[in-house]
């Protein structure tokens, strides 16, 4: 394992243990949530095989700031919004670790290419939405 593939763990399993979006996105108690959990999951897979470059990977961590970003402004917030953003966390987190799997894989992948840099922009990014979701979530909950 090269430096930057470590540094890439590293900071994968540091945001993990601040969010494990994987426990969230499985922890609803709605009974719709979890049939849609269960359908969701078995299409992780698919998800999982369509990452192929590190656009692929920035198109998800994007996903997830928009994804927050159409809820920080509705005036009524519901469970659903929740389950969706951790969902969409959810997803660009399996993005990173797909890339910090195949990083060395130059074949394959563009992975390699991505560098400490890139690596702490974004884990900034993924911090800050995580920051702004967790603000929603507040949000919704002091509604109910």
């Amino acid at each position: 394992m090269n430096e930057l593939e470590q540094y890439l763990t590293d900071e994968l399993d540091k945001f993990n243990k601040t969010y494990d979006a994987g426990y969230h996105v499985s922890r609803y108690m709605n009974k719709e949530l979890q049939k849609r959990w269960k359908k969701d999951q078995k299409s992780m897979d698919q998800y999982w095989q369509s990452i192929k470059s590190i656009d692929d990977v920035q198109r998800s961590v994007n996903i997830f700031i928009g994804t927050v970003e159409s809820f920080e402004n509705v005036s009524r917030g519901f469970i659903e919004d929740a389950y969706n953003m951790d969902l969409s966390l959810y997803k660009a987190v399996t993005a990173i670790h797909k890339m910090k799997q195949c990083y060395d894989m130059a074949n394959d992948f563009d992975f390699y290419q991505f560098g400490k840099d890139d690596i702490d922009q974004m884990f900034e990014t993924l911090y800050s939405g995580l920051k702004r979701m967790e603000k929603v979530n507040m949000n919704r909950a002091y509604q109910d």
